[in-house]
């Protein structure tokens, strides 16, 4: 501040009044200002006594500790953030609890007048409408409300016609819902402590922009609770959802860019694709993908969609497309996946329900029920790590289309066997979070009895680490193209189509030892399983 020489608008200020321009940093190399422009880099003091030679960092503590030792300065932090205004000029708020009395200044509100409550308005004053020329709250033209006595000497006075900024709520309203019905206090230390414990609210969604409004009211009121001893914590939320925007199909046209509504353009069939054109004109239109608004007649009504597909597919559809976190460019074509995967998983429960009927026994082969059992243990795991995460519901419902298609892959050999039956039960009860009114139904369907449970009052799977290893697979060994024996292989050989490791364990066979009869082994053809619960085969082929 005020050194012409190294700030752009110093100088500026300088060369209008004619003020003298000295130099006193210049570059590490010797160079000394020009008087063309501002000096502003990090360069080398000159002309500057005792601290010439020095950098400008080297100089800038130099300075600062010669001012304290003479004590006439010292050096200071600055902080961009400022006291909050909490107060505001509108009907809609909580009064601000203050009395201004002529004799005792302001006083505030004795606790057992406490709340203050708005007076009823009519809607031209309740919508903050203001009196020409006035900058006063609407509450200030209320004479009979404002009209008040001291409760300090009983004189007369006036209330703040202010109102709190709805910050001042909102960064609190968490704590009062530990202790709702509460008449006599805010809420009860011991039921937030109970509800918030260490670590607040679990997940906080919002937009980024509450990242520096309201989550740092709410963390200064928090912590103001915390010093008080109200709360266990001094932090509010434990994790920010920063939600996506959902982002809808803008029709423009293609000279003036302007959004064109639905009665605008049309769907024609040019060289055998569907291209959309403007109706006056016949020329494609320009398409973008932004954000739904009324004025880009992008917008679709959540209530036709939910009325066309249901609310649980409608729900699917929106959390399978994109995490949270990342904008959806919406489609109402992606609402037909959805449909169809739900009525698949109905063709599971049906198989079921006419098979217990009919009285149908299947036989269940072991090795294929274990690793049924342990796919779904794998699912259950994964599923709920997603839904902990509150980010991965899309991976969440991606897990349950897999279960649902292994299901249907066993559906002839293994439907009636307890693995199977466990396998739907736990499906439907984690499709309860995702798509909660079907699930509900599903969940009745699959009751045996009249005590019909509740898919949404059931225990969460709980998934069986013992189950989570891999289930060994059955490898059919051949000599010569003839079955001879089989063997229990890891998984993992035939994923990586270790044909010579398989063969160590398949030469260890005294029926293969037999048919090989010492001959020396030429070829190993390996072939793995090509789906879940299918035998490998290795083919040995001898000299």
């Amino acid at each position: 501040m005020g050194v012409p020489a190294h700030d752009s608008r110093d100088l500026s200020f300088a060369r209008h009044h004619n003020l003298e321009v000295r130099s006193v940093v210049g570059s590490s190399d010797g160079i000394v200002w020009n008087e063309d422009e501002a000096f502003t880099d990090y360069g080398v003091l000159h002309d500057s006594n005792e601290f010439s030679g020095m950098t400008l960092q080297e100089a800038t503590t130099a300075i600062n500790d010669r001012l304290e030792e003479k004590g006439v300065g010292c050096a200071t932090t600055q902080f961009r953030l400022r006291d909050w205004l909490v107060s505001r000029q509108r009907y809609w708020g909580t009064p601000v609890p203050i009395i201004h009395c002529p004799s005792c200044g302001p006083v505030g509100v004795p606790t057992e007048h406490l709340p203050v409550v708005l007076p009823p308005v009519g809607k031209d004053v309740a919508a903050g409408l203001r009196g020409k020329g006035s900058s006063d709250s609407p509450l200030a033209r209320m004479p009979g409300w404002q009209d008040c006595k001291c409760p300090r000497c009983g004189g007369d006075a006036k209330r703040d016609t202010d109102t709190l900024d709805t910050f001042v709520d909102s960064s609190w309203y968490y704590m009062r819902y530990c202790d709702a019905r509460n008449d006599a206090a805010a809420f009860k230390p011991e039921q937030a402590q109970t509800w918030l414990k260490r670590t607040g609210v679990d997940l906080y969604v919002g937009g980024i922009e509450h990242a520096i409004l309201h989550l740092l009211y709410s963390r200064f009121v928090t912590k103001f609770m915390f010093d008080q001893g109200f709360l266990a914590t001094d932090e509010p939320f434990a994790q920010l959802l920063a939600q996506g925007m959902v982002l809808g199909r803008t029709y423009k046209s293609p000279g003036s860019l302007r959004p064109l509504t639905s009665d605008e353009y049309e769907e024609v069939v040019s060289d055998g694709h569907m291209v959309v054109v403007e109706k006056k004109t016949g020329h494609p239109v320009v398409t973008l993908w932004e954000k739904m608004s009324k004025s880009k007649h992008n917008g679709v009504d959540p209530e036709q969609i939910r009325a066309r597909h249901g609310a649980d597919v409608t729900r699917l559809a929106v959390l399978f497309k994109a995490p949270p976190a990342y904008e959806l460019e919406w489609d109402e074509a992606d609402l037909a996946g959805q449909s169809r995967w739900l009525a698949r998983v109905w063709s599971l429960l049906d198989g079921v329900v006419a098979s217990r009927s009919r009285g149908a026994t299947f036989r269940a082969d072991r090795d294929e029920e274990k690793e049924l059992r342990h796919q779904l243990h794998g699912t259950i795991k994964r599923v709920t790590e997603a839904l902990n995460d509150f980010q991965s519901f899309n991976v969440a419902i991606a897990e349950l289309m897999k279960l649902s298609n292994l299901l249907g892959e066993h559906r002839t050999r293994l439907q009636g066997s307890a693995a199977y039956e466990e396998a739907l039960h736990a499906l439907v009860q984690m499709l309860a979070p995702l798509a909660p009114h079907t699930a509900a139904e599903m969940f009745q369907t699959l009751q045996d009895g009249d005590d019909v449970a509740d898919v949404h009052a059931s225990a969460w799977p709980v998934y069986d680490s013992a189950l989570l290893d891999r289930a060994q697979v059955k490898v059919v060994l051949q000599v010569q193209g003839k079955p001879r024996d089989t063997i229990l292989v890891d998984p993992a050989l035939l994923e990586a189509r270790d044909s010579d490791a398989v063969l160590a364990l398949a030469l260890d066979s005294p029926f293969v030892q037999r048919h090989v009869h010492g001959r020396d082994v030429c070829k190993a053809i390996l072939v793995p399983p090509k789906k879940q619960g299918a035998h490998g085969l290795l083919n040995i082929v001898t000299k």
